[in-house]
């Protein structure tokens, strides 16, 4: 949204037409693909052991026939974007990170009532004030970073964004800002990784 946002130059008006464009999309989505499931807090037991909740087949299948990439992961009263993943033995999931466990309060082997639907606006990219305002002042970072994937763009916003400290977020802010800039991401120093 951000991105529509500051290209156009549209401002409020333009959020708030896209958000009612949504909404609408929303409600014209297939009720199969709006879901509550039960399931138990799960730890994957290879790499960095994640916390997941398990997605049955039938549901990433109806999701996959649909091209729906992105969820709203709802645990009443909050909500969150998630991907829906896979694992390579087939296992689909959404990842939980600790912020949301901490949230949520909750442990491994817990059961968690939760509701997935598609997400209407899958590239949306929550910037955080600190990087916004960054952003907002450096048309040149601005102009690249908006030229990213959307999964480039968020994983680079969440490097600021997961900062507990204000101080940290707008550092994190600046240095990326100045990398971008300057092409001197690790991906622009090593174009083959």
């Amino acid at each position: 949204m951000m991105q529509k946002a500051y290209e156009t130059g549209e401002g409020l008006l333009h959020l708030v037409l896209l958000f009612l464009t949504q909404l609408y999309e929303i409600s014209r989505m297939p009720k199969a693909l709006h879901v509550t499931l039960t399931a138990p807090l799960l730890r994957l037991d290879t790499g960095m052991k994640q916390h997941y909740l398990p997605v049955p087949a039938e549901y990433a299948e109806a999701y996959d026939a649909a091209g729906v990439r992105r969820l709203i992961l709802s645990v009443p009263p909050h909500q969150w974007r998630r991907a829906l993943l896979g694992t390579k033995e087939g296992e689909r999931l959404i990842m939980m990170g600790q912020p949301i466990l901490r949230e949520l309060g909750l442990r491994v082997g817990q059961s968690v009532t939760f509701s997935l639907h598609p997400d209407p606006d899958p590239d949306a990219i929550d910037l955080g004030e600190e990087f916004e305002a960054v952003l907002d002042q450096d048309a040149a970072a601005a102009k690249r970073f908006f030229s990213f994937t959307p999964g480039k763009q968020r994983s680079l916003a969440y490097y600021v964004t997961s900062a507990k400290r204000e101080e940290t977020r707008i550092k994190r802010a600046l240095e990326l800002a100045h990398k971008i800039k300057n092409r001197q991401l690790f991906s622009d120093l090593n174009p083959e990784e």
